[in-house]
């Protein structure tokens, strides 16, 4: 006789694996992220505001919104990047409501320092994938990001 494969079945199997390597795949990044920026004297999530701050993202209410922080938690790490006079706040010309926040002569030099460290770290762990491959992942990278905007 033949078996018939449940699909269903297969497929459950199969996200339930990558559910776990996911899980310590995240945690893994989390922890490498860590130890990374620690030297520079940054979290990971200030490097990630830095970071979005010198992409355009310059009012705490956008930058909160893509973090999904509350806006106390994320204000509390701006106190810690202007204490570190990394970030500046001033008043939004066009809104004067609103704070504009922007990237101090030392912050850019440390955002340099930071993606460097971040990129010698992707490419140590890319190191051993073939262009092919890396072209690959980056597609699904792009679809997991996709997915993940629909999910907020």
């Amino acid at each position: 006789m033949f078996k018939l494969f449940n699909m269903s079945n297969v497929r459950d199997s199969l996200l339930q694996k990558l559910d776990e390597d996911f899980f310590l795949f995240l945690w893994s990044v989390k922890d490498s992220a860590t130890k990374l920026f620690k030297p520079l004297g940054l979290r990971p999530e200030q490097a990630f505001i830095i970071e979005m701050i010198s992409r355009g993202q310059t009012h705490p209410k956008s930058i909160s919104e893509v973090m999904q922080l509350e806006p106390s938690l994320l204000s509390h790490h701006l106190a810690k990047l202007e204490d570190a006079e990394l970030i500046e706040r001033e008043l939004d010309p066009e809104d004067r409501r609103r704070t504009r926040l922007r990237l101090t002569k030392k912050g850019e030099k440390l955002l340099a320092r930071a993606r460097e460290a971040w990129r010698l770290y992707t490419a140590r762990v890319l190191s051993a994938f073939e262009p092919e491959e890396l072209d690959t992942l980056m597609s699904f990278l792009q679809r997991l990001i996709q997915a993940q905007e629909v999910q907020r």
